[in-house]
């Protein structure tokens, strides 16, 4: 049996808090040049929630050409504060459930390329560990 690499989306986020944006998706009427540079997902400001009720993180990401291969696409996070929203390309993925990883096949929702990866958080904790994982279709 094959297996994918996972694509690993930890790194290259941006952050907003949410006052100046669309409530539906993360669409802000500044240019992504606005949002503050998050090198790594895990160093999340959090003392924004001292002035902000929620904070949106966002990422785009490619997903690499693998070739003639049926593959399913697999959206793990597996550590965040509970109440965390995840969007993929503007449709709602799901809320994270206390102490629970959250994963969903999201293979009709991406594209090869100008994915975009929204989290809402509203309380502060551990963020970190967020896959891309390709599954050969015979797997599922």
């Amino acid at each position: 049996m094959v297996t994918f690499p996972a694509i690993h989306l930890d790194s290259a986020w941006r952050y907003f808090p949410v006052e100046d944006m669309d409530s539906a998706y993360g669409v802000s009427q500044l240019d992504e040049s606005s949002w503050g540079v998050l090198p790594q997902l895990v160093d999340y400001p959090r003392d924004i929630f001292s002035f902000y009720h929620e904070l949106q993180l966002r990422r785009t990401f490619d997903v690499p050409p693998i070739g003639d291969v049926c593959l399913r696409f697999h959206l793990n996070l597996q550590v965040a504060p509970s109440g965390t929203q995840l969007f993929i390309n503007g449709w709602h993925i799901g809320t994270v459930q206390h102490g629970q990883a959250l994963t969903a096949d999201v293979t009709d929702l991406i594209s090869l390329e100008d994915n975009l990866i929204l989290i809402k958080l509203a309380r502060k904790g551990d963020l970190h560990s967020l896959t891309l994982q390709p599954i050969p279709c015979a797997v599922e």
